[in-house]
């Protein structure tokens, strides 16, 4: 019998697989829904992944850093009130959480962005220096990194290694204003943060490629809204793709296969760029900002692979917006190189019975592959 490391392997790179993953998300706001699904037939405190059935999403080995160390002095939380807790990163950014039980997890609002002047960015560029211990945790003293490696060489799921953001991170370092006006500005600024922090990882991701048999090399983004990306594809053609490239073939030399980049909203124009980088998988497909993955298929055919791609609004429209949406998209999952879920969290608002008939559908569809 496959294990899921290894349905999920050749799921997403089109070759035959036992099964496909079932992964989805849980609840957007776990303090605002859970009471609700337990007054509605939800055993209290089970927990949603284990009552549905679903697969272990994939490790992801986030213990790498490729941010500035040490960074800016006075770190951590620097203020807070009966409201908020306001804190300062590595970068210099200061940002504000607000309390409360019924806020949605990781909201936030900024306070200072981190990178404001190229002055800012010059007080940083030697704090990231390749040699620096602590960019890996072996000075933890619990489950430091060789215990993580000798853990995962024994494992049966998928394990990730997360790359640098190339655009990303650094627009939320800047602020997106701020990011944008020095690209017209001072491109230069944003090309040499680029470039800092790529060949950062190529200096240090040999030791985790070389000990970690990884299954994906992934990117996180978040570089587009439901109009379109935040910059350019000329730019992005200019300042990111050569990177990812280099990022891409030096995994791809180690054995890897499965590169991977998560951006939410409308990705289209970017997705002939990513390809050219080495990219072969993208999630998740929100398909409210425009990725259906129908289309998606149909004009690229077996170029890349997707997760995600559910509409997760149609789980609070009722059983026949589910049924629907997953008719939609049962093709794709049947053609290979398609593992479904919602594109982000529950919303509020989705009732139990809703959430169960939703699982029961896809979990039919699933089987149909």
């Amino acid at each position: 019998m496959m294990t899921l490391r290894e349905c999920f392997c050749n799921t997403l790179l089109f070759q035959p697989a036992e099964r496909v993953p079932n992964f989805d998300f849980g609840p957007m706001n776990p303090a605002r829904q859970l009471e609700p699904w337990y007054a509605e037939g939800l055993p209290r405190g089970t927990d949603i992944g284990r009552f549905f059935a679903l697969d272990g999403m994939e490790e992801n080995a986030w213990s790498i850093t490729f941010g500035p160390i040490p960074g800016v002095p006075g770190q951590g939380v620097i203020a807070e009130n009966a409201r908020e807790i306001i804190r300062r990163d590595a970068w210099g950014a200061e940002s504000a959480s607000p309390r409360g039980a019924d806020m949605a997890e990781g909201c936030f609002r900024s306070v200072r962005h981190g990178i404001e002047t190229r002055e800012d960015w010059e007080r940083l560029r030697g704090h990231f220096r390749a040699d620096e211990p602590t960019r890996y945790p072996d000075h933890w003293d619990e489950d430091n990194w060789a215990q993580r490696v000798a853990r995962w060489q024994r494992r049966d799921y998928p394990l990730a290694q997360w790359g640098p953001s190339m655009v990303g991170e650094i627009k939320t370092v800047m602020g997106f204003e701020n990011f944008c006006i020095q690209l017209h500005e001072d491109p230069q600024l944003i090309e040499e943060m680029m470039e800092t922090r790529t060949q950062l990882a190529l200096d240090i991701l040999g030791r985790a490629f070389d000990e970690v048999d990884f299954d994906v090399l992934h990117f996180w983004e978040d570089i587009a809204y439901n109009n379109g990306p935040i910059l350019s594809p000329s730019m992005f053609e200019r300042f990111a793709v050569p990177r990812y490239k280099r990022l891409s073939d030096f995994f791809r030399s180690k054995g890897g296969k499965i590169v991977s980049v998560d951006s939410d909203g409308d990705i289209r124009e970017l997705i002939p760029g990513w390809l050219r980088g080495g990219v072969n998988h993208f999630w998740p497909m929100e398909a409210n900002a425009g990725m259906d993955v129908v289309a998606l298929r149909r004009e690229y055919g077996h170029a890349f692979s997707m997760r995600g791609g559910i509409n997760k609004y149609a789980l609070l429209e009722g059983k026949d917006a589910i049924a629907r949406e997953l008719e939609r998209i049962a093709p794709v999952v049947q053609d290979g190189g398609y593992i479904p879920s919602i594109d982000h969290g529950i919303p509020v608002g989705v009732t139990f019975e809703n959430l169960c008939f939703y699982h029961e559908r896809k979990k039919e569809v699933l089987a149909s592959c």
